[in-house]
């Protein structure tokens, strides 16, 4: 009987601590299967901060680095926790690459160090890592130009006028001089053509409708584009001139326009008398 106890309560107790299959209770010692827990694997993560450095003024898209990870099982993924100037950054959830966002953030003059934290996730397990960004000075060559605000001339191409005279011709330049045929057509630029080519004369020349504050925002094109195909129905209105070689800046108004294969034509524009150029960062 005290045998029969001792059975008893060693089923009882593999109840409790095993998953028993055929039943607990009744039959010999041979109606009993045990199965383990199948233990819980849980992946861990290793991980390296990371530190990297880059010029000011970089485009969109640039590297800043790669973060060092590794997991034992499973696959990683990346995201950004914070960072210390919004939209600077930005992370590859799959390659953990991190990238410029904003290039317009990175600029050593306002902004020497920037850092994020980014957090490694397998699962439901994670790990954060700092991020450390140093921006480095490089040396900025300041392109300029010069505008011309001067006084204003006016400039007349006689109709009939013979473009190989200099009284014809608007010497604006050594680079740049304009005048007009009389066979109907544009005006060009006679130091390097000899007659107009409509979708590039005057060569070396490109305009835009709009006034000289407003260079930052004009689209400059070559003249017939810039005037929509049809430089008589732009008569008055402001318009600015670039002399590319020269890099000069003239605001200039058509107010004629001969038709009828005439060839004449008068504009007003801005001139450089001495201390009259002005000098702006582009």
């Amino acid at each position: 009987m005290k045998n029969s106890n001792v059975k008893a309560g060693l089923r009882y107790l593999l109840c409790i601590q095993f998953i028993v299959f055929f039943g607990c209770g009744g039959g010999g010692d041979d109606d009993i299967q045990i199965v383990n827990t199948p233990e819980v694997v849980v992946p861990v993560i290793t991980a390296s901060n990371l530190s990297s450095s880059i010029n000011e003024n970089p485009e969109v898209g640039s590297a800043i680095g790669t973060v060092q990870a590794s997991v034992t099982s499973g696959s990683l993924q990346y995201s950004l926790v914070s960072q210390s100037v919004s939209g600077a950054l930005t992370v590859n959830a799959s390659t953990g690459e991190v990238t410029v966002a904003d290039a317009s953030l990175f600029d050593f003059e306002t902004l020497q160090t920037l850092t994020a934290v980014i957090r490694i996730s397998s699962g439901s397990v994670f790990e954060n890592i700092n991020v450390t960004v140093s921006i480095t000075d490089i040396d900025e060559i300041e392109a300029v130009y010069t505008i011309w605000e001067g006084t204003t001339m006016t400039f007349t191409k006689e109709d009939g006028g013979d473009p190989t005279s200099s009284s014809q011709q608007d010497h604006i330049t050594d680079n740049v001089k304009i005048t007009r045929g009389n066979s109907g057509g544009q005006i060009y630029n006679i130091v390097n053509e000899s007659v107009a080519v409509k979708e590039t004369s005057p060569a070396g020349t490109e305009w835009a409708l709009g006034t000289i504050d407003q260079i930052a925002d004009l689209t400059f094109e070559p003249f017939r584009a810039a005037t929509n195909g049809k430089p008589k129905n732009q008569l008055g209105k402001d318009m600015v001139l670039h002399l590319i070689t020269d890099d000069i800046y003239i605001s200039i108004r058509f107010t004629s326009w001969s038709t009828g294969q005439a060839g004449g034509f008068i504009y007003e524009r801005s001139t450089t008398n001495v201390g009259s150029s002005k000098k702006q960062p582009k």
